[in-house]
């Protein structure tokens, strides 16, 4: 199958009677399975089609996402996806959905989400402030190499003001990565999620032998929708290992936009295989 670009990917997401399909290249792999960002993405986008374009559904009430759980069950590759969406409640302010991304009979990934209104509330507490950190044109760019580093990595540019990357053996708990998309336009949502994907884990740039490793469950939390912002602009994505035991180690993160909007939160638990 011919390469895609991320938009094209999302773009071939189509109803087919009571479901959704879609497909994903080989070039946006990752060892077995297929980039957790694009994968989780293509969930988001059946279900916003599932909520806003459906007989008798909210169309033209667009409500923001604010909050996404994620649970990769097993690696999604490059077969047809079939996407099964469930609304699970829609109340006044906030509706909640299910989507479950199906290949051979078997769930690769599920992925919940939230869809919320915005309120009139007497709070409101700014998200930390972005770090000060090396322009990113003064950082040394993360090299996309055939056979050797993931094939989605060829979508992107990454480059570490915080950490290093893997298989470095770089013991710093906190790393920094600019990131953005190749391709050029505007920034969607989907655009954030694949974007807070991007960095490894921390635990491989621990290490000095290259060795497997994978997510386990992702949580990601929006902080409105207030921004604009394009995809092939430096955004900055800080992670933090807070522990890491058994083959199992657990990171949170911060996205900022490229003029320092912060807009999302997360967490992750992911598998070391070394």
């Amino acid at each position: 199958m011919s390469s895609k670009t991320f938009n094209q990917i999302l773009d071939g997401v189509s109803k087919q009677g009571d479901h959704y399909e879609a497909q994903i290249p080989r070039s946006w792999m990752q060892g077995r399975a297929s980039f957790g960002g694009l994968v989780t993405a293509l969930g988001v986008e059946a279900m916003q089609q599932a909520l806003y374009q459906g007989e008798g559904q909210q169309a033209g009430k667009k409500l923001p996402l604010r909050a996404l759980q994620v649970l990769f069950v097993g690696p999604v590759g490059e077969q047809p996806i079939r996407i099964e969406t469930t609304k699970l409640r829609q109340g006044k302010n906030v509706t909640s959905m299910r989507a479950d991304l199906i290949q051979d009979g078997n769930v690769g990934c599920t992925v919940m989400a939230c869809f919320g209104a915005s309120r009139v509330s007497e709070l409101s507490l700014e998200a930390k402030a972005m770090p000060i950190v090396a322009d990113p044109e003064s950082l040394k760019p993360f090299h996309y190499v055939e056979g050797k580093t993931p094939s989605f990595t060829q979508f992107f540019d990454m480059r570490w003001a915080e950490g290093d990357s893997p298989f470095t053996g770089c013991k710093e708990r906190t790393h920094g990565i600019w990131t953005c998309f190749h391709e050029k336009g505007p920034a969607s949502i989907a655009h954030l999620i694949a974007i807070a994907d991007i960095p490894p884990p921390i635990g491989l740039s621990m290490l000095t032998t290259p060795t497997a490793g994978s997510s386990l469950t992702w949580s990601l939390e929006f902080l409105g929708d207030e921004w604009q912002a394009n995809a092939d602009g430096w955004w900055y994505v800080r992670t933090e290992l807070a522990q890491s035991s058994q083959g199992y180690g657990q990171q949170t993160y911060s996205i900022w936009t490229p003029d320092g909007k912060p807009v999302a939160l997360g967490r992750q638990v992911m598998t070391v295989f070394g």
